[in-house]
């Protein structure tokens, strides 16, 4: 069985990333045969990085970047954790005040942050919808309310998990190149 985690941070009387976090699971869970956990990043442990096999991470863009907490945490735990988690997968998603915020900025960060870690973070080519990809992350305005903004959260968990089932586990038909779903907008019915 493949295990996920999602891990995140939000804020604000909004919560927007946390809006997120149960697209990204259903995401992953729509691959058979995966287990998902779900931690807050004040409540993660070292031990729930350790579980997993790959880790969806979100937080909400602050300038630009990642939250303090989020970065905070991983620093903190970085001397427990280097060296010991070589190999795993890792995608990223965060909520910006706007389209054009600087999304796509936190999650370049967020997957610098875990390739650090000897995470493989992967691009998504696929498209949600016209001119609607996430090829660095799920990133979305406020919370997710459109279709391909829940679409978007719902792909990278979905691709996490694919990847964590083809490459840990030795399913072929999780490759994307084999993915029995439409993966471009242009090619939806």
């Amino acid at each position: 069985m493949g295990k996920i985690l999602i891990i995140y941070d939000t804020d604000s009387d909004r919560r927007f990333t946390e809006t997120m976090v149960p697209l990204v699971k259903e995401g992953a869970l729509s691959v058979e045969g995966m287990e998902v956990r779900v931690r807050f990043v004040d409540d993660a442990t070292t031990e729930d990085v350790f579980w997993a096999d790959g880790i969806a991470i979100g937080c909400p863009t602050h300038l630009g970047n990642i939250s303090w907490r989020m970065k905070k945490w991983w620093d903190d735990r970085t001397p427990e954790i280097w060296f010991k988690t070589d190999g795993k997968f890792a995608v990223p998603f965060t909520s910006a005040g706007s389209l054009g915020g600087g999304g796509e900025l936190a999650c370049n960060a967020l997957s610098i942050m875990m390739m650090n870690m000897g995470y493989f973070v992967f691009g998504i080519t696929d498209y949600v919808a016209k001119k609607e990809s996430l090829h660095y992350g799920a990133v979305v305005a406020g919370e997710p309310r459109s279709d391909h903004a829940t679409e978007s959260c719902r792909r990278a968990g979905r691709r996490l998990a694919e990847w964590v089932g083809y490459y840990m586990e030795g399913r072929k038909d999780l490759h994307p190149l084999e993915a029995k779903y439409n993966r471009f907008w242009e090619l939806a019915d």
